[in-house]
Formats: C-alpha cells, sequence, structure tokens
C-alpha cells in the first residue's frame, strides 16, 4: 500500500518530463503556428519536423544539443536544449530572403524555386492577409512587380512584361482559367479568384507555353487555394478564421469565414466570403495643368422616365463605379494513405450587375452623357474539379496527379445609349471540360524528368435581343457577339521536361511541347441577315505548334546565381479574334478576320543575383522577346471598303491582324534586405519597351517604369510596413494607336507619372484576435493607371479585425 503514493509521484514526475520535450513553434508577429519547420542538432545526426500545429517531440535530442531552427520563410535560430523556455514555445521572424522556397509553377509539381531557371514571384496567404486586398488583381500590385490595369471598380486586368489579357494565363489549383472568348483588350476575370481562399499565388514571367500551353507569352498566374488539413492528433480537429474589413475609399464592408474539419484521413475546407464596394472616391491633391483629368464632373440618371444629365456636386467620388460580390469554396479530402490522396474541389463566384464606369463617363458633343446605361451583368465563375494524387515511386512515375474539371463562366453586357429607349443585351456563357495528367520520375541521381498531357474543351453559347424599356417588349433582332449557332475549341497537348544536376554548381533544364488547337464556328443565317455584313458565317481553323525551352542555372560559388534562358512562346487565334463583331468606340467597328495567324514569341533572358552575408540579396533580369505574327487591332478594308453600313450608320472598320515582326525587352530589378533581425528593406522595379518593327509604330499594353520600395518592421506580436508605389510617365508618342492604350481617358500629353505613400500595420492582440490598420494614399494623391478608364482611390483608410480559431 505504501509503494502506491511512489508509483503516483514517479508516474507524475515522467508526465512532465515528457511535456517538457514538447516545443511549439510560432510566428513572432502573429504568434500563429508554423509548420515545417525543421529542428536538428549540430551534426544533423537528428532531426524533427514540426507538424501543422507547430508542435515537435524533443525526445531524443540529449539535454546538451543545441537545436537549430530551420524554415524556408523564416530566419534561422538557435539555443541549447537546456535553454528552452519552461512555456516550451519558440518564436521566429520571417526572412525577406526566401532562397529555398518551394514552388509548383515551373512543372506544375513541387521543387525549389532556386533549381529552375525561370524568374517567379510567390505571394503566400500571410502576405496577402496583411495586405488586405479588396481583391485578387489589386493582391498581385501590391508586390510591385506586375502592373494591373482597371476600366472599372470591379475589374482588374495584370500586365506581366507587356503582355495582357489573352497573352496571360490564369491558372487555379492546376486548371487553366482562360478560355475562348478570352479578349485581347482588358480582362476582370482575376477578380472572380477570392484572395481569402489563396493559399499562395506564384507568377511565372516570360513565355510558359512549353508547360502550361497557349496564351502564356507574357506569363502565367498561379492561384493556388487552401487545401483541407487533416487532423495531427488522432481526434477531430476543427479550425478557422473571421474576417471583418472596412475601406473608407469606397465604403467597403467585407467578410468571410474559414472552416476546416479534420479527421486521420478526411478533411473538409468551407471558405466564404461576401465584398459590398461603394462608389469610389479618388485623390483631391490634383495637378492644375490637367484641369478637371479624372473628375467625375457629371453623371447619368433617369427621372420621370426621361435621362438627365446631372452635375455632380462631389466630383471626387466615381458615380456609377459600385458593385458586389460574394465566393465560395468548398473542398473535401481523402487521404487513405501516405501514397494516396483524392481533392474534389467547388468553387463558385458571382457579382452584383458591375458598371462599366469608363464607358460611363464618355459625353457628347452636346455635353451630354453617351450612355444611359453600360453595365456588366453579375459576372459568375463556377468551377468542379476532382484530383487524385500517387506517390508510389514506381517504374513510370514517382509521384502523378491527374485533374478532371469542369467550369462555367457567364460573361453578359448591358447597355442603352442616353436617350434611347432600347436595351440592348449580349449574353455570353462558356462550358469548359479539361483533363490533366501529370507525371514525375527521378532517373539515376542527376536528372529529374517532368511530363504530361492535357486536354480542354470549349463550348460557348452567345445570345442578344434588345429591350424597350418603356413597353417591355424583347426583339431578337441584335447581332450576338459570337456565333450563335455553335461555337466551340479544342487545346490537346502533351509536353516533356528535364532537368538534369550535372553538378552542385550546374543545371541544365530542357523542355518541350506539342499543341494542337481546333476552332469550329458558324452563324445562323437569322443573325447574317441581322448583321447585313456579307462574310463567311462558317469559320474554322486548326493549328499545331512546337514549343520548346533551354534553361542554364549556374552557382560558381560566393553565393552568386547565374540563370540564362530561352523559351517560345505560343497563342493560337481564339473565338473573340476570329469570329467577334464589336463595337469598340463611337463609329469604329470590329470585324472578324478568319485569317488570323497564330502568335509565336522567342524569348531569351539573363538574370544574376548576388547575396550578401546572407543579409542582401541583389537580383537583376534582362529579356528580350521577339514576336513573330504579333497580333494587333488594325484598320482593315473590307470588301475593298474602309468603312461599312449598319442600321444606317457607317463604321470604320478594324480587324485583328498579324503583323510582321515586333518585340518586347526590358529590365527587372529587385533589392532585398533583411538589415537586422526585425527591420527589412524591399525593392523592386520594371521597365518595359514594346515596338511593332513592321508598321514603326509603338505596341500596345506596355506600361511605364513601375515599382515599389517598403520598410518593414516585424517583432513580438507586431508587424509593420510603409511603402511607396511608383509609376512613370507614359508619354502619348509612346501610346498605341490600337485603341486599346485607351488614349481617350488620359490627359492630352499622355498618363502622368504618380507615387503614393502608403502604411500597413497589423497587432495580435491575444493568439485568436488580430487587428490590421491600413491607409493607403496618405497624401490623397489624384492619379490614374496608365490605360485605365477610372482613377484610382484617394486616401484609404483600412480597418479589420481578424480571428482564428
Amino acid at each position: 500500500m505504501k509503494i502506491t503514493p511512489i508509483i503516483s509521484a514517479l508516474l507524475i514526475f515522467y508526465a512532465l518530463t515528457l511535456q517538457g520535450q514538447q516545443v511549439k513553434v510560432l510566428d513572432k508577429s502573429d504568434l500563429q503556428p508554423i509548420g515545417q519547420v525543421s529542428i536538428s542538432n549540430t551534426g544533423k545526426t537528428l532531426m524533427v519536423v514540426t507538424n501543422t500545429n507547430g508542435a515537435a517531440d524533443l525526445t531524443g535530442f540529449a539535454a546538451t544539443d543545441s537545436l537549430f531552427f530551420n524554415h524556408v520563410a523564416f530566419q534561422p535560430f538557435r539555443l541549447s536544449k537546456s535553454g528552452l523556455p519552461s512555456s516550451g514555445v519558440i518564436y521566429l521572424t520571417e526572412n525577406v530572403i526566401k532562397l529555398d522556397e518551394f514552388v509548383i509553377t515551373g512543372n506544375r509539381t513541387e521543387e525549389k524555386r532556386s533549381d529552375l531557371p525561370n524568374k517567379i514571384e510567390v505571394i503566400q496567404a500571410k502576405d496577402i492577409a496583411f495586405q488586405n486586398p479588396q481583391n485578387s488583381a489589386i493582391m498581385l500590385e501590391q508586390g510591385g512587380n506586375v502592373f494591373v490595369q482597371t476600366s472599372q471598380l470591379g475589374g482588374g486586368s495584370p500586365v506581366l512584361r507587356g503582355f495582357e489579357a489573352n497573352k496571360v494565363l490564369l491558372v487555379v489549383d492546376g486548371i487553366r482559367m482562360n478560355n475562348a472568348i478570352y479578349r485581347a483588350g482588358h480582362l476582370q476575370n482575376a477578380i472572380t479568384v477570392d484572395p481569402f481562399s489563396l493559399a499562395s499565388t506564384e507568377i511565372l514571367y516570360g513565355p510558359g507555353s512549353t508547360i502550361y500551353g497557349s496564351d502564356a507569352l507574357g506569363g502565367v498566374v498561379n492561384f493556388i487555394t487552401k487545401d483541407p488539413a487533416l487532423s495531427t492528433t488522432g481526434k477531430t480537429e476543427v479550425h478557422g478564421s473571421l474576417l471583418g474589413r472596412f475601406s473608407s475609399a469606397n465604403t467597403e464592408k467585407t467578410g468571410g469565414i474559414n472552416l476546416n474539419l479534420g479527421w486521420n484521413k478526411l478533411a473538409v475546407l468551407l471558405n466564404f466570403s461576401y465584398g459590398d464596394f461603394g462608389d469610389l472616391r479618388e485623390g483631391k491633391v490634383c495637378n492644375p495643368a490637367y484641369g478637371d483629368f479624372g473628375k467625375r464632373l457629371f453623371y447619368q440618371d433617369r427621372i420621370d422616365n426621361k435621362d438627365v444629365t446631372v452635375s455632380n456636386d462631389k466630383p471626387w467620388i466615381q458615380k456609377g463605379s459600385a458593385y458586389s460580390q460574394y465566393n465560395f469554396l468548398g473542398k473535401v479530402l481523402f487521404q487513405p494513405s501516405v501514397h494516396s490522396k483524392y481533392i474534389l474541389n467547388v468553387q463558385y463566384s458571382n457579382s452584383s450587375d458591375v458598371p462599366r464606369y469608363d464607358r460611363l463617363t464618355e459625353m457628347k458633343n452636346d455635353s451630354t452623357m453617351s450612355y444611359a446605361e453600360w453595365y456588366y451583368g453579375p459576372q459568375s465563375r463556377f468551377l468542379g474539379s476532382l484530383k487524385a494524387e500517387y506517390n508510389i515511386n514506381g517504374v513510370i512515375f514517382d509521384h502523378a496527379s491527374f485533374i478532371v474539371g469542369y467550369q462555367n463562366v457567364k460573361e453578359d453586357r448591358i447597355q442603352r445609349s442616353f436617350g434611347s429607349t432600347t436595351k440592348k443585351y449580349n449574353l455570353e456563357t462558356v462550358g469548359v471540360f479539361s483533363v490533366n495528367a501529370d507525371f514525375d520520375k527521378k532517373i539515376a541521381s542527376r536528372d529529374q524528368l517532368y511530363y504530361g498531357l492535357e486536354m480542354d474543351y470549349n463550348k460557348v453559347g452567345s445570345d442578344a435581343y434588345n429591350e424597350n424599356i418603356n413597353t417591355g417588349i424583347i426583339k431578337y433582332d441584335r447581332a450576338t457577339r459570337f456565333p450563335d449557332q455553335k461555337a466551340n475549341m479544342m487545346y490537346l497537348s502533351a509536353f516533356l521536361s528535364n532537368n538534369w544536376k550535372i553538378s552542385k554548381e550546374l543545371e541544365f533544364s530542357q523542355g518541350i511541347r506539342f499543341n494542337y488547337v481546333t476552332l469550329n464556328a458558324a452563324y445562323s443565317d437569322t443573325m447574317v441577315k441581322i448583321m447585313s455584313i456579307p462574310f463567311d458565317p462558317n469559320i474554322s481553323q486548326k493549328n499545331a505548334a512546337l514549343n520548346g525551352y533551354l534553361g542554364l542555372v549556374a552557382r560558381p560559388g560566393h553565393d552568386w546565381k547565374f540563370s540564362l534562358l530561352g523559351s517560345t512562346g505560343f497563342r493560337a487565334p481564339n473565338l473573340d479574334d476570329l469570329t467577334k463583331l464589336n463595337v469598340v468606340e463611337a463609329h469604329t467597328i470590329v470585324v472578324p478576320n478568319p485569317d488570323l495567324k497564330p502568335e509565336n514569341s522567342y524569348n531569351v533572358e539573363l538574370s544574376v543575383a548576388k547575396t550578401i552575408l546572407g543579409k542582401v540579396r541583389l537580383e537583376g533580369t534582362g529579356f528580350y522577346n521577339w514576336l513573330k505574327n504579333a497580333q494587333v487591332i488594325h484598320p482593315l478594308a473590307y470588301n475593298g471598303k474602309d468603312s461599312i453600313s449598319i442600321d444606317g450608320v457607317m463604321y470604320q472598320t478594324l480587324a485583328p491582324v498579324n503583323t510582321g515582326n515586333a518585340f518586347i525587352c526590358g529590365l527587372q530589378g529587385s533589392i532585398l534586405a533583411q538589415v537586422t533581425h526585425s527591420f527589412s528593406i524591399l525593392s523592386n522595379l520594371t521597365y518595359t519597351y514594346g515596338y511593332d518593327v513592321t508598321s514603326s509604330l509603338p505596341l500596345d499594353h506596355i506600361p511605364p517604369v513601375f515599382g515599389m520600395t517598403s520598410f518593414r518592421l516585424e517583432v513580438k506580436k507586431f508587424k509593420g510596413d510603409f511603402y511607396v508605389m511608383y509609376n512613370g510617365w507614359k508619354r502619348i508618342s509612346q501610346f498605341s494607336n490600337s485603341g486599346e492604350d485607351n488614349e481617350q481617358y488620359a490627359t492630352p500629353y499622355g498618363m502622368p507619372s504618380w507615387y503614393t505613400l502608403n502604411l500597413k500595420l497589423s497587432y495580435q492582440i491575444v493568439k485568436y484576435l488580430n487587428v490590421e490598420l491600413g491607409m493607403e494614399n496618405i497624401l490623397d494623391e489624384n492619379y490614374r493607371k496608365f490605360a485605365s478608364g477610372i482613377s484610382s482611390p484617394g486616401r484609404n483608410v483600412i480597418v479589420a479585425l481578424r480571428a482564428n480559431l
């Protein structure tokens, strides 16, 4: 009987000892757990890795061991095991220099970014949360490496190395978003991806056609949404987060919820957000040299069944820009073993009507508005996919991924001229079925082989009608935007790439892809009569292309890295290029050109990077992209005439045509400095120049020089960032005459240079509650980005509360 108390005391002591062997690693600024932290002893004879809760067991380490904590995104940390705090908690500080960060965009599978010759930027969920972007286009812009054009508040069109819209490939969770009606102008599709749902976003600069196929001329934007997390304790685990945010520039009110339920082999993730965005307020500090540039002096209204032009008593409020949007993401993960897992992925985004602000500001010569109404109908995007992954170290592959997906996208345009009773509807629906199969295999010890297959089938439905707003009578006498009888495209491709580690200092990458693209479309006889244009109503094309790349990465020592890359790009004409009939502005119309050829690009780039004492990294990239058959919008005689008559109105005819030769070149530079343990500096700068050699004219979509410089402080529970965003001049002589540079929304001299001062702060009140404050455009500058039809926000105060469950 006397032994029992002794045994009990020993058991209690043993339990306390075991508890002392546990460590938990947290992010110093937000107190959140850090997974995948490696903890090793001096000789690295013993190593453990933290789980998703930031926990690891140190039982195997001796009391005299030094412990080394390492993570690719955080500064290394060392202490002796005996020096562990009694709480068992270790705090790590983020490192601005992330040399060994893993990416998946290079070859569609995970690999070290430092092993790739491509320039790839990564935006992590933590960065997204801190910056609090209202949409994913703004998120891309905030890093300072991507230029974003905006025609309306509910929009944002990323530009990569002078390429935009259907020449930049958008990918979400391994599935291409680009479809058969992505246009050459400016796109708003990026905002249908919810930044609150993202685990990361990767941006590959330069042609990505070898791995991703058609459209990736300027690069690839790869959105990667969060995956469900399994339980790490053997019990049911529930995690989640809540977001509430207000922004003053457009009285934004956004809320979001994220919920994860995890079991041993099954996990479910649910993510929902809703944002309401009011009319945008622009900056009040104006340059008097530009008069009323950017001001909303008048707006349209309908009073007593009559369209009226109203004087705006607050011209800094951009009337007619408000909209709202909600987003849903649902995923189910089933992982029966370490060798296989399956993910069901459902995404849905929808919006209110989105006013086309730039068109709503246009005025006639009689000082009345051009349009009474012009808006996109609710922009909806649905994606459903099933992904299977296998890690089996087999004969033909070590890792395999299969994705079967379906997307449904609706894009409607509704407009009514000022004073008219006819409301015009163009309604488009795109259904996309896709299959992706990707494999990788390690051959011997130096070669890593990647290969895959892809198929995408697009079916487009296009409808149009006119409605009398007084009588409600609908007449189907309006031309559809795309062929109404049939309209489909199919993409088939196969790729093979290899990374050969010649030595520790030298790596050689090679890749090749075969692309085959078909297009079949036809207008009905009824539509041909409505359009009153003599052209062949049946349009079809078959295009094939072989793309490839060669890349060399050299690390001669002393923390130098040299990367040389030669790559080709390819873009097959889509339905928007070949078949669209579109009035782009008064008395100017774009007509179909069935003779349009694929665009090809031949790119070479050189990157040089130097890391100094592990604290400063300097990197520069120079690129030259030669374009063959580059597509531009030019005047084109139709049946020997430069104008045609539609409904008694004469229109000058434009069409997409292939110019002979063009080029785009430029420089990208960055400086990353971890000045102290808590203070860092980051700066990016991009210069781009594009020229149509055949026509001796500037290319469209070429942004002015732009960049960002940031000063960051990170201490326990707190993170602050003071940063400057800046753009150079875009002189009117450098605008393209295609119309895509939107000269009518600039000053007579072009688009002026600008800069903004901005501040973001984050404080972790307790482990589960974070408050975030920000002030963008502190000086309240009035400015507009190149090619944009809406002015950028004025002084914008942001207040956000974020709770982690």
